[in-house]
């Protein structure tokens, strides 16, 4: 699993790279059209994560042994620290991320309906900043001193969450929070989550003032409520106001000059098939054609010389026994390519393995009587005579 997320995190920096830039030659379109390439990014750094099941490879099984001390016996695997450290700061990351929902869902539960019920947005003692959640059935959520404003100072605040629920911004926000605590290590994920987050409030914003409001009344209205908020929220509901984030918001509510449109369906379609001609390369096993056993026509590689991996004294100490799985992918020269450990015994024992792999020769395999780059997936035991 940890193999799969680091490839995944190798080829999604050039996703969200690739992003990056559009969104910077981009930055005088609509902020409807950036928040869309950032989301089509993440969707595509996810689908880097789905294993795609490899065809039939050659199996190789190979046994090196090492003279144990006093009885042989098998003995538990030592433990990678690398997969535990990535395990508990994901689980810490989802578990704060859920308990802001849990938290969302009490504070809704015990607000009450605003004086008018037909507008569909409740008010709560909790919150200091007027905010929306849910994906099923979302709640507008404002605070109480909202409720005392006049009715047209009102209709801009909850105009402004209605266009987070037609966006489905809770939704995709949420996306990005999971994206975030299973790459936690990959700073570009960050910067993509948080870009979405200013994008989606842009946007808002930009649908807010299309309804005829204007823009100096709608900056007054962001001005009163970031007065009343104390402090950064970790409530995980679309917030109608981050102060980190209001100066670029307020400047870009007073730029006459700015686009407010949403994406065109164009540019919609141009944004899925720019991810798609990302990932088709990226997704691939490698750029090169690589064979596999079973594949019409195609002979097996053969060893021809093999160096025997050798036991780490500290894996002789421990009496770890075992196998080590690697696959990789035997060239037209007849030498190991691309070696990737698929099932791990001991971070020493793997990279002896992968070490002693890698000076071995094959006969390469053929195919129509040309030497081709044929997958193979080898199985190297470690045991104690």
């Amino acid at each position: 699993m940890t193999n799969l997320i680091l490839t995944a995190a190798l080829k999604g920096t050039i996703v969200l790279g690739a992003a990056w830039i559009a969104t910077a030659l981009l930055r005088q379109r609509s902020a409807d059209l950036r928040h869309r390439i950032w989301l089509a990014a993440l969707v595509a750094f996810a689908v880097l994560l789905i294993p795609i099941a490899p065809p039939q490879t050659l199996r190789i099984v190979v046994d090196t042994a090492a003279a144990g001390i006093g009885t042989a016996r098998a003995s538990a695997r030592s433990v990678s620290v690398l997969p535990i450290v990535w395990s508990v700061i994901a689980a810490l990351l989802l578990l704060r991320w859920g308990a802001g929902i849990f938290r969302l869902h009490r504070i809704t539960r015990c607000s009450r309906p605003g004086s008018r019920p037909a507008n569909g947005f409740r008010v709560s003692d909790a919150i200091t900043t007027p905010m929306t959640w849910g994906a099923i059935r979302p709640v507008i959520l404002v605070p109480a001193y909202v409720e005392d404003w006049p009715a047209e100072q009102r209709d801009v605040v909850l105009s402004h969450e209605r266009a987070h629920i037609q966006r489905h911004d809770w939704l995709s926000q949420g996306f990005a929070q999971v994206m975030t605590a299973v790459f936690w290590f990959h700073p570009l994920v960050w910067v993509a989550a948080a870009q979405m987050r200013q994008e989606a409030e842009h946007a808002a914003d930009d649908a807010t003032l299309a309804t005829g409001v204007h823009a100096s009344d709608y900056a007054d209205r962001l001005m009163a409520v970031a007065r009343q908020v104390s402090g950064p929220s970790t409530i995980p509901g679309v917030a109608m106001v981050r102060k980190p984030a209001l100066t670029s918001r307020i400047a870009a509510i007073l730029d006459t000059a700015r686009t407010r449109t949403g994406a065109s369906v164009a540019a919609r379609i141009g944004v899925m098939l720019a991810a798609v001609a990302l990932l088709v390369p990226l997704s691939a096993f490698q750029n090169r054609n690589v064979y596999h056993v079973g594949d019409e026509g195609v002979a097996s590689p053969s060893v021809t010389y093999k160096v025997q991996p050798s036991y780490t004294p500290e894996a002789k100490e421990a009496k770890i026994q075992g196998g080590v799985v690697l696959t990789l992918v035997v060239n037209a020269q007849g030498r190991a390519d691309d070696i990737k450990v698929t099932q791990s015994l001991d971070p020493g024992l793997d990279a002896n393995a992968v070490a002693a792999v890698g000076q071995w020769l094959f006969k390469p395999g053929m195919k129509d009587g040309q030497p081709v780059d044929v997958a193979v997936r080898i199985e190297v035991n470690f045991r104690l005579l």
